[in-house]
């Protein structure tokens, strides 16, 4: 969680690293809303005498446990690029209390290369000499380079080691560090008991969904004229 006192001073930042990450976390909102709704569900009041039940009496599924602790989980997001390969994005995002988005993060498959990039968006009130550290849990952190700055966010880029994508699919915590403009350290932690299972995944393919959509908007299109001409007393065309 990022830290709270910086909340008031945090702008709402794009919820992705160029086009491929916004439409990343368009898909995550959809994968992540039943999730939000289940944990949002007020638990029954037990009645007022009843005796304090041991935890062990209210188990629950393993998956019902990871879900509820990650209500924003990581997502897949795979389209092709110029060259026709296939380039995948695994990424999560970071939101306050209030739900204002506060950091992201995504992890950059190209096919045919070997080497795989962490792209980083953090708010734009960092000190870019110092750079960023990145790590799992509290193992090995590495330094990550800030590569620019707009005014909504500050972005940079870490090559993830063999070893540091390993961690990610057992560690508990990808952990990004910062220093803000008043030498103040800064800590967003993306928890990862999702991510095996989204990097294992086929992915969402975003053009599949445009796609979709447009044929949609043409099939009611369609029926909206031929309605009009029905109105109008004109024969549809077949």
């Amino acid at each position: 969680m990022a830290d709270s006192s910086l909340r008031p001073m945090l702008p709402t930042i794009e919820s992705g690293l160029g086009r491929t990450l916004l439409a990343a976390v368009a898909a995550l909102a959809f994968v992540a809303a039943p999730v939000i709704a289940q944990a949002q569900t007020p638990a029954p009041t037990p009645p007022a005498k009843a005796a304090p039940k041991p935890a062990a009496a209210k188990p629950a599924p393993a998956k019902e446990e990871a879900a509820a602790e990650d209500p924003l989980p990581w997502v897949k997001i795979c389209s092709k690029d110029a060259d026709k390969k296939n380039v995948c994005l695994v990424a999560k995002e970071v939101r306050s209390a209030e739900g204002q988005l506060v950091a992201s993060v995504a992890l950059r498959d190209i096919e045919g290369d070997a080497k795989k990039v962490l792209l980083i968006a953090v708010p734009p009130v960092v000190l870019i000499q110092p750079g960023m550290r990145v790590g799992v849990d509290n193992g090995k952190q590495d330094e990550a380079k800030f590569t620019i700055c707009f005014p909504n966010a500050c972005y940079g880029e870490l090559t993830v080691s063999d070893q540091m994508n390993a961690d990610f699919k057992k560690g508990q915590a990808l952990v990004v560090k910062a220093i803000n403009v008043q030498q103040k350290p800064m800590q967003f932690a993306f928890g990862l008991s999702t991510f095996k299972a989204a990097i294992d995944s086929v992915g969402i393919d975003p053009t599949a969904g445009q796609q979709s959509q447009e044929q949609l908007q043409q099939q009611l299109q369609k029926k909206a004229e031929e309605a009009a001409k029905k109105l109008s007393g004109e024969a549809p065309k077949p």
